[in-house]
C-alpha cells in the first residue's frame, strides 16, 4: 500500500473531504507564505502542515490569493523566511513577476522562494531556475506531504542561516569600527572612557542606555575601593564615587564578583564584562537596559571583549591554566570513581538481566506446554459437542425446528473457541519462529469454499457470496495456515457487521499472485488506526463490546509475509472494511 505522506497533495479534484489530523501545541509558529489562486491548496497546505513541527515550532499559513494580494502582505510582514508561490495566478507570469518584485523592487534576499506550480511546461524548469533568483521548483503533481515538509525544513534552514550571517556580519563591523578607534587611545582613563562609548554601539543599549566602568582604587588609608572611573547615562554624575553607595545592591554585587571571579555575567537586566589587562589590572564594565540579552549579543559581547582586551596577563593565563588543571584532575578522580561505580552497577544489572530472562523463558515455556495441553485437552470434546450438535440439529429439523437457533449458538460457539485455540498455538509458533511452511498444490476455490463451509453451518442467516469465476484454480501453499487466514478474516468480518448484511468473498489471478478478498458492511476501521491494525493485541476503537484477542490479524500478517505476500485493508467507518491478501502462486 501507499503511505498516505507518499500521496501526491494536489491531483485530480475529489469530492471525498479531507479528515484533518489533531494539531499539537508548540512554541511560536513558523510563518510560510503560500500564494495561489486556489483557496484548496491554501485549505489543503495548511491542513497538512499542521501534523509537522520543526524546532519546537509549529507551521502558520499566510495566504495570499494573487500576487497583488501577496505584494501587501510583504509589505506588511516583510520578515516571511518562506514563500510557496504558484506561477500562473491572475496572469501566466504573475508568480515570476512577483519574484522580480521581491528580489528587485524588495531587495529581499534572506526569504526563501519555491514555485510550485500545475502547468510545469508553461514555465520550464530549468529557464526559471536560470532566469529568476529562486531556490527550489516543484510541480504541484509531485509534491507529497513528506516532500512538502523535506522542502520547507530545508528553506527555514538556509533562512535561518542567512539571518544569523547577517546578524553577525554587522556585529562584527560594529566590533573592528569600535576596536579600531579604541586602540588610537593612549592614556588608561581616556581608553575606558572611549570604551564606555563603543559598547553601545556593538549592541543596542535601549531607550534609556546606562553604561559604566569601574577599577579598583586605593583609599587614602592605604586600602582598596571599588570605584567608578566612567560612566554614560544616569549613573554619569557619580563617577568618582564607590560603588556601594553609587550603584543600586544588585548591581553593585554583580561588579564585585565581576572582580572576584573575573568572569563575564549575564543578567535578565544587566551585563557583566570583565577586561583583564597586562599592566593596568582588572577593568569591569556594566551595560544596563531593560530587554534581556540575546545569545547572539553575547558572543558579540565576548568577541568585543577579546577583540580590545589583547593584553591580557601571561601570569593570569598561566593561573588560569594552573586552576583548569587542577579541575581537570579532579574531574578526572571524580569520573573514575563515577566509572567504577558504574561498573558495579552494570554488573549487578547484568545478574537482574539473566535472572529476568531465565524466568522469562521459563514462562515461556510454561506457556507453551499449557497451550499445547488446551489443545490436546479441548479439541476432543469440542469435536464431540460439534458432532452432537449436528445430529441433533438433523432431529430438530423434523421434531422441534425451533432448536435450530440455540443448536447454531452453540456449534458457532465451538467454532469461536477452536480457532481461538488454532491462533494461539500459530501465533505462538510464529513469535517461537518455529513455523516452517508446508507448501503444496491445492485447489484454491476448493479451499475458499472449505474455509466458509464452517461459517455457513455456524451461522444459517448470514449470507456469504463467494465470487471466485476468475479465481487461479491451483495455487502452492500451505492449505492449513492459508484456510487460518481466511478463518481469521471470516470471524472478524462476522462478528463485526450487521447479521443481515452479506459478506463477499472474491478471488481474482493477476500474473503470478493470487488475490484473494473478503469485504463486510460493518463499522470500519478509523483512519488514525489503520498503521496499528495489524499489531499483535492491539484493538481498535470499534472493538467495543466484541470477544477477542488482538492476535487474529496479527497472525493473518504473519501467515501472509512467511508465503512472500502482502495484506492490506480499505476502510470506511459506517461502510465497511476490505481485507485484501495477494500470495504468490
Amino acid at each position: 500500500m501507499t503511505g498516505w505522506d507518499d500521496e501526491p497533495l494536489f491531483g485530480p479534484e475529489s469530492d471525498d473531504p479531507v479528515t484533518a489530523r489533531p494539531s499539537r501545541p508548540s512554541g511560536e509558529p513558523w510563518p510560510i507564505l503560500v500564494v495561489d489562486d486556489d483557496p484548496q491548496v491554501h485549505a489543503m497546505t495548511a491542513v497538512l502542515l499542521r501534523d509537522f513541527d520543526f524546532d519546537g515550532r509549529p507551521f502558520e499559513v499566510v495566504g495570499a490569493l494573487s500576487a497583488a494580494e501577496a505584494k501587501a502582505v510583504l509589505a506588511e510582514r516583510p520578515d516571511l523566511p518562506v514563500a510557496l508561490l504558484d506561477v500562473v495566478m491572475e496572469t501566466e507570469d504573475a508568480g515570476l513577476r512577483l519574484v522580480r518584485h521581491i528580489r528587485d523592487e524588495l531587495g529581499n534576499r534572506r526569504m526563501r522562494i519555491i514555485l510550485r506550480t500545475g502547468q510545469p511546461g508553461q514555465a520550464p524548469e530549468r529557464d526559471v531556475i536560470v532566469g529568476y533568483d529562486i531556490n527550489d521548483y516543484k510541480a504541484k503533481s509531485e509534491l507529497t506531504a513528506q516532500r512538502l515538509f523535506t522542502t520547507l525544513v530545508s528553506a527555514l534552514r538556509a533562512w535561518r542561516d542567512i539571518v544569523t550571517i547577517e546578524r553577525n556580519r554587522q556585529g562584527l563591523e560594529r566590533i573592528l569600527s569600535a576596536s579600531a578607534s579604541l586602540f588610537e587611545t593612549r592614556s588608561m582613563r581616556a581608553f575606558v572612557e572611549r570604551l564606555v562609548e563603543q559598547l553601545s554601539r556593538v549592541v543596542d543599549a535601549g531607550s534609556d542606555p546606562a553604561i559604566l566602568a569601574c577599577r579598583r582604587m586605593e583609599r587614602g588609608d592605604g586600602r582598596a575601593q571599588t570605584a567608578l572611573v566612567a560612566a554614560l547615562g544616569r549613573h554619569a554624575p557619580k563617577i568618582g564615587l564607590p560603588v556601594a553607595e553609587a550603584l543600586p545592591p544588585a548591581l553593585a554585587e554583580a561588579v564585585e564578583d565581576g572582580f572576584r571571579f573575573q568572569r563575564n555575567l549575564y543578567d535578565d537586566g544587566f551585563c557583566v564584562l570583565v577586561f583583564r589587562t597586562r599592566e593596568h589590572g582588572v577593568t569591569v564594565l556594566t551595560l544596563e537596559r531593560t530587554e534581556p540579552y540575546t545569545p547572539d549579543e553575547h558572543r558579540l559581547l565576548e568577541l568585543f571583549c577579546n577583540r580590545v582586551a589583547i593584553g591580557f596577563d601571561n601570569v593570569c593565563l598561566y593561573e588560569e591554566l594552573i586552576t583548569l588543571n587542577r579541575s581537570l584532575e579532579q574531574r578526572v578522580e571524580e569520573r573514575t570513581t563515577e566509572l567504577a561505580a558504574n561498573q558495579r552497577a552494570l554488573i549487578l544489572a547484568k545478574d537482574r538481566v539473566e535472572r529476568a530472562l531465565e524466568r522469562e523463558l521459563s514462562a515461556r515455556n510454561n506457556q507453551r506446554q499449557f497451550l499445547g495441553m488446551v489443545s490436546h485437552e479441548f479439541r476432543t470434546p469440542l469435536a464431540i459437542i460439534d458432532s452432537a450438535a449436528q445430529l441433533l440439529a438433523m432431529r430438530a429439523e423434523e421434531v422441534e425446528p425451533e432448536m435450530l437457533e440455540r443448536l447454531s449458538v452453540i456449534r458457532g460457539s465451538v467454532l469461536r473457541l477452536t480457532g481461538l485455540i488454532d491462533a494461539h498455538l500459530t501465533d505462538e509458533r510464529l513469535e517461537s519462529n518455529a513455523l516452517v511452511l508446508e507448501r503444496a498444490l491445492v485447489d484454491l476455490p476448493g479451499l475458499i469454499r472449505d474455509a466458509t463451509a464452517p461459517f455457513r453451518v455456524a451461522y444459517p442467516g448470514r449470507e456469504f457470496r463467494l465470487e471466485l469465476d476468475e479465481a487461479p484454480r491451483r495455487a502452492e501453499l500451505d492449505a492449513h495456515l492459508v484456510g487460518l487466514v481466511l478463518a481469521n478474516l471470516l470471524n472478524n468480518a462476522v462478528k463485526y457487521s450487521p447479521p443481515d448484511c452479506p459478506i463477499r468473498l472474491r478471488a481474482i489471478a493477476d500474473g503470478p499472485m493470487a488475490i484473494i478478498e473478503v469485504t463486510d458492511q460493518g463499522r470500519g476501521v478509523p483512519e488514525v488506526e489503520i498503521p496499528r491494525l495489524f499489531d499483535r493485541f492491539f484493538r481498535g476503537s470499534g472493538a467495543d463490546g466484541v470477544p477477542g484477542t488482538g492476535i487474529g490479524l496479527h497472525t493473518v500478517q504473519q501467515i501472509v509475509l512467511l508465503h512472500g505476500g502482502a495484506v492490506a485493508v480499505d476502510s470506511v467507518v459506517g461502510q465497511g472494511s476490505t481485507f485484501r491478501v495477494v500470495l504468490p502462486l
